[in-house]
């Protein structure tokens, strides 16, 4: 698990249970694209209700060249412009939809922190708008 590329593996802190329970949900994807947000909300839900502390991170701004990425990434706009969900544990991020723009990478794709910052443009706890919370109260 982790593997940036064939030729650079990066060696997590992500012990055995968290492992676990990221391989359970990463079974349960066949397709990857435009849901990042959601597989990561499960995911940081599984690994909050299991006790690990996790957080969903909002990336903006690929800098990284994605010349693979799903055909409908590259038609819809310039990659300065895509948004992209992943969760934070430890100071691990663990991407369960990369391939959506690097069909050739590791899945469950996990890399450090500082290694996502360096791919985007901005990355942080992603906030559900306040409209959204209201919405869900309403009867």
């Amino acid at each position: 698990m982790g593997l940036r590329a064939s030729h650079r593996a990066y060696i997590s802190g992500i012990g055995p249970r968290a492992k676990e329970i990221i391989l359970a949900r990463a079974a349960g994807i066949d397709d990857s694209y435009n849901l990042c947000r959601e597989t990561s909300i499960k995911l940081s839900d599984d690994l909050l209700c299991n006790g690990f502390s996790a957080q969903v991170m909002r990336c903006h701004g690929l800098k990284t060249t994605a010349l693979d990425a799903d055909a409908r990434w590259l038609a819809l706009s310039k990659q300065s412009f895509w948004v992209h969900f992943v969760v934070k544990i430890g100071s691990d991020i663990v991407d369960l939809t990369r391939r959506q723009f690097f069909p050739q990478s590791g899945f469950p794709f996990v890399q450090a922190f500082s290694a996502c910052e360096a791919e985007w443009d901005s990355v942080g706890v992603d906030m559900p708008r306040s409209r959204f919370r209201v919405q869900q109260q309403a009867p």
